[in-house]
């Protein structure tokens, strides 16, 4: 028997992978299949992280930021 979704439902699936690319850098490409686009996004910890060099933003600062979205 089908599950039965309620009005209005609507699935929204979002694949991502990550992949290091050195020390703490590491390179996301996530999107939503249906839509056929991904993006990348790089992160890096800080200088207070031994081998963190402050390139981009922390994996903390896009969480927050996704959560403030």
């Amino acid at each position: 028997m089908a599950e039965k979704k309620p009005l209005g439902f609507r699935a929204i699936r979002v694949n991502a992978e990550a992949s290091s690319l050195d020390k703490w850098r590491k390179q996301v490409i996530a999107g939503q299949p249906e839509t056929g686009r991904a993006y990348a996004f790089i992160s890096d910890e800080g200088t207070y992280m031994p081998g963190g060099e402050g390139t981009a933003p922390s994996p903390l600062t896009y969480f927050v930021s996704g959560m403030a979205l």
